[in-house]
């Protein structure tokens, strides 16, 4: 029997009109595109139509090898010599794949594979002898890969690259069923076809009467700067530094057996010039950043040919270890430890099983397999997840954190998948640590009066993300203190405020030049001064909850503070959501206030007054009062005048940004205002009248948690965090008196300390007596004694100056006055027995006078006898 092989595009075939006897063995008949023949296309004159199948550009001086360039935008496919016919004995063919045009920003992977596996039939040792039972029931359809293909020596051979040096990914025969996908690692990819130089037609017939192959081509593109290709093939490794976080997934190209991918993830401010090797992690008593790290799925797909051998207890495995890792990945020679030192054992400690040798610095602290995942995050896969706990998560000691994929098949026989969220947790926080909060600092002028003052320094919120929802916190509050030298004032810059896209805005006060938060002021920023420096409640200044232009704050005190608050976030909420940025800058004075503005006392009055213009003194004069009770007491104050309001701003202003200029001339006829602090977040705008107007507007004030309970976002904001010396069991009772003034006048504010009366006849810690004896009725609280008759009306209502209470007569104690009364009821009895004896007598004297005047004759008794 004869037979010559012939290329495709010399080929033509015939159907009918001829005898077989006439027809020639074989024509050439050269032309410029195979024609794809149709049964129905029987017309002489048919025309040749555009190729199916881009099969490549032979090479130059070989039979069958081929280019492919730019697969992307050509329906590539790689076939057998004289597919699906027959292909040659001894022959060794060549397909390069090449992508030449990649996007900017991208990274080409070169894909072949066959979903069909009846285009696939290589000839395997199989077809040399009688089929078993297991071929019968399988009609002869398997794929063989690796060693298996040895024995005939056909095999389809895939190279990560375009030469027969780099490694290789996949080596198949056999057919039957579907090829997996092989992936290059970069733009280049080559196939070896090779064949056997010995072959025969003999027994037994193959079941398929195709033969060779057909591998589809594809190109995928992923990010270039991302973790999903190893840059270099002969080292599976990754370096993941910066202050971001992302998503980590496994090599989405093949990878040979026996091979180890490391990802070196390494928390590191990238931003700045760094003159130290960024490699290696810098040397600090306590790292800035911390490796937060949550594995959502780890997987190992079965065997595709179910005859593989199975691996072993955890045999492709992924490592997460607490550290740098010093071992080269990328090691091939004799000195290498490719040889596992410890077997693998059946053990659930990942602390049991050890691979090779232990990497410096690090330590293992989980293994994930297919056989065991100790820790996983799996709900985070779904949509609007909440964010991994501490306990379904990783995180670091030090801010190194190493993961190590270590494969013992290649993985396009046995795909691992895993998906992985790193995050590097920023620890750093500007100035320097103050108080008990977690983000609680303070910045101190270091200046010195024949020295330059110091430039403004650069801060902003805290940037760790447990302090945030996202990391387990509903509420944050962060207190920034500054504290300025003697002669020097606190000037404050904020800006980039971010409130979580939250309904608010700030804006202009109508009774104070400072901002307001219009709308939910659960997330702002808050400005505090502090002119009695560590003691006494602070003084609300400027609310922030959005950017206003070129915002500046000079203080008039020594101290200010920046409160930082939101409470009520998300489980998606952190520092990108929430936060600000902002300077700090000491200025010096020429004049400088020195007194204290600071007053006690059971009761007192003070005179506020405005001067217009005022000098440098009356500014001074003008600084709110503090008027400070004793401990265990509240305070009452009474101010003549009326509550004024600020205007409400709907969703509509607040969404169109509408500035709000309300009238407020008929609610004041004054421009002064009075502020009262009584401890919430807003002041108490009161309009003042003068003490010569007599009026019964009286405007009355209590200290914070008298008459009813205290706010909960203020209590959030203004509570102290707890000492370690005393334990804050009740709100700060001091209330600030201010003047605000726009023109002159004078008024006067009175105070008076009250205490409560506990009706409980045990009472705790604190409580006092269920009854007092100086009590204001409408008050219903306790008064100091020496306020009780002293002259002067403290009560409301004057119930301590009333005669029947200040009576010298009625003032004598209860029990004297009893005794008093009782001996006066004694002598009142004792004068009245005595009065009538002595009126019994003086009858008796006179009825004997008359006896004697009438001359008769009067007897003794003791002279009678009977």
């Amino acid at each position: 029997m004869a037979y010559k092989v012939l290329r495709k595009e010399f080929a033509t075939v015939r159907y009918g009109g001829t005898p077989p006897s006439e027809r020639p063995f074989f024509k050439l008949r050269p032309m410029l595109y195979p024609v794809n023949i149709s049964r129905e296309e029987t017309n002489v004159g048919r025309t040749t139509k555009t190729p199916e199948y881009y099969l490549g550009d032979l090479i130059s001086g070989t039979y069958c090898s081929r280019i492919f360039s730019d697969c992307d935008r050509k329906n590539c496919r790689l076939q057998s010599p004289n597919f699906p016919g027959v292909y040659p004995r001894n022959l060794t063919c060549y397909y390069a794949v090449r992508q030449h045009e990649v996007p900017q920003g991208k990274h080409a992977l070169i894909v072949v594979k066959q979903p069909n596996g009846q285009l696939v039939s290589i000839r395997s040792q199989k077809a040399l002898y009688a089929p078993s039972q297991n071929d019968r029931e399988n009609n002869g359809r398997e794929l063989k890969f690796w060693q298996q293909c040895d024995e005939v020596q056909d095999y389809v051979t895939v190279y990560d690259g375009y030469t027969t040096r780099d490694p290789v990914i996949l080596r198949f025969c056999g057919g039957g069923v579907s090829v997996p996908e092989a992936i290059s690692s970069g733009p280049e990819l080559l196939v070896e076809f090779t064949t056997s130089p010995f072959g025969t037609f003999l027994q037994p017939v193959t079941t398929q009467s195709l033969h060779g192959f057909q591998l589809e081509v594809e190109v995928r593109f992923v990010d270039q700067q991302s973790p999903t290709y190893a840059k270099n093939k002969r080292a599976c490794e990754f370096w993941i530094r910066g202050t971001g976080r992302g998503v980590l997934e496994h090599p989405q190209h093949s990878l040979p057996p026996n091979t180890t991918c490391l990802y070196h993830m390494q928390g590191i401010d990238t931003s700045g010039p760094s003159g130290r090797n960024i490699i290696y992690r810098r040397q600090f008593s306590a790292p800035r950043f911390r490796v937060w790290f949550s594995v959502l799925k780890f997987y190992v797909t079965n065997a595709i040919n179910p005859n593989l051998p199975e691996d072993e207890y955890c045999g492709s495995h992924l490592n997460i270890w607490d550290g740098p890792m010093r071992i080269s990945p990328g090691c091939s020679d004799i000195f290498c430890d490719k040889e596992r030192s410890v077997q693998m054992s059946r053990a659930t400690s990942p602390q049991s099983v050890i691979v090779g040798r232990p990497p410096t610095n690090a330590t293992l602290v989980a293994r994930f397999c297919r056989e065991r995942a100790p820790r996983t995050c799996e709900h985070a896969l779904l949509r609007r997840s909440r964010a991994c706990a501490r306990t379904e998560s990783f995180l670091s000691k030090g801010d190194s954190l190493t993961l190590e994929l270590k494969l013992t098949q290649g993985t396009a026989l046995k795909p691992v998948f895993f998906k992985a969220l790193y995050e590097f947790v920023d620890l750093h926080q500007d100035g320097e640590p103050w108080g008990r909060g977690p983000c609680s600092r303070r910045f101190v002028s270091r200046s010195f009066p024949e020295a330059p003052p110091d430039p403004p320094v650069t801060f902003s919120s805290p940037r760790d993300v447990f302090l945030y929802g996202r990391g387990g916190n509903r509420n944050i509050s962060c207190t920034y203190r500054f504290e300025a030298n003697p002669g020097e004032v606190v000037r404050l810059r904020v800006w980039g405020i971010r409130n979580g896209g939250r309904l608010c805005r700030s804006v202009h006060s109508a009774h104070s030049p400072w901002y307001r938060c219009g709308g939910n002021p659960t997330a702002a920023v808050r400005i505090f001064e502090r002119p009695w420096r560590d003691s006494g409640p602070g003084v609300p200044r400027d609310c922030l909850c959005s950017d206003v232009n070129d915002y500046e704050f000079t203080s008039t005190a020594m101290v200010a503070e920046l409160k930082f608050d939101v409470v009520n976030m998300s489980a998606v909420d952190d520092f990108r959501s929430f936060g600000f940025e902002a300077s700090v800058e000491f200025i010096r004075l020429d004049s400088v206030c020195d007194s204290t503005h600071r007053v006690y006392g059971a009761s007192g009055e003070m005179r506020l007054s405005a001067h217009a213009p005022m000098s440098d003194s009356e500014r001074c004069e003008h600084r709110p009062w503090l008027i400070d009770p004793a401990p265990g007491r509240y305070l009452y104050l009474q101010i003549q005048g009326s509550i004024l309001k600020e205007p409400e701003l709907d969703n509509f202003t607040l969404q169109n940004n509408i500035t709000v200029a309300p009238d407020l001339g008929h609610m004041c006829r004054t421009q002064n205002r009075l502020a009262v602090y009584a401890g919430g977040l807003t002041p108490i705008f009161i309009c003042p009248k003068p003490p010569e107007e007599q009026e019964d507007d009286v405007v009355e004030v209590f200290s914070e948690g008298w008459s009813k309970e205290v706010d909960p976002l203020a209590r959030h904001v203004l509570a102290p965090p707890p000492s370690a010396d005393r334990f804050d069991l009740d709100w700060p009772r001091s209330l600030s008196v201010e003047l605000i003034p726009a023109e002159s006048g004078s008024y006067y504010v009175t105070w008076l300390e009250l205490s409560r009366r506990h009706p409980s006849e045990r009472g705790g810690v604190f409580a006092l007596s269920g009854e007092c004896q100086y009590r204001c009725a409408s008050l219903d609280a306790c008064i100091e004694p020496s306020l009780w008759c002293d002259g002067i009306a403290q009560c409301p209502q004057g119930e301590d100056e009333r005669l029947s209470q200040c009576s010298a007569l009625l003032r004598v104690p209860a029990h004297y006055a009893a005794a008093l009364l009782a001996f006066t009821v004694l002598a009142a009895f004792a004068v009245i027995a005595v009065a009538r004896s002595c009126r019994r007598r003086r009858s008796a004297l006179q009825q004997r006078l008359k006896s004697l005047s009438s001359d008769t004759a009067i007897f003794d008794e003791k002279e009678v006898i009977c």
